[in-house]
């Protein structure tokens, strides 16, 4: 677990196997509904959001999971917060729009630069 009881999650896509997030998670957090949620890392902003449809398939019992998730250390996480694809722009209108799981006021940010450092959120603000 990194530091301040952060968790980083390598996501995949379930079928092709392509990267499409890194994500955080803080299972140890005060609020309920912070220990559920999942937030994503959006390169272009150096933010991690709060990503509601993340959420809601990480929590999924079944295994019917749209994503596969893998535990990583804050080491790995810093690399590839460097390889995340920068989501689209109706990604990005999705997330903020939430349909279930999260309301609109659960909906919040972290800089990148407080979870990873300044260094990798640097190299994304001079990412092509």
């Amino acid at each position: 677990m990194a530091k301040d009881g952060w968790e980083f999650w390598r996501v995949s896509n379930s079928s092709s196997g392509a990267l499409e997030w890194l994500a955080v998670t803080r299972p140890g957090a005060r609020a309920a509904i912070d220990r559920e949620k999942v937030w994503t890392l959006l390169p272009k902003s150096r933010m991690f959001l709060a990503n509601w449809f993340l959420t809601a398939d990480f929590g999924r019992e079944d295994d019917a999971n749209e994503w596969v998730y893998e535990n990583i250390d804050s080491v790995e996480a810093r690399e590839v917060a460097l390889e995340v694809p920068e989501p689209s722009t109706e990604v990005v209108t999705r997330l903020t729009h939430p349909e279930s799981s999260l309301t609109l006021n659960q909906i919040d940010r972290h800089p990148v630069d407080r979870l990873l450092g300044k260094r990798v959120a640097d190299k994304l603000a001079n990412r092509n």
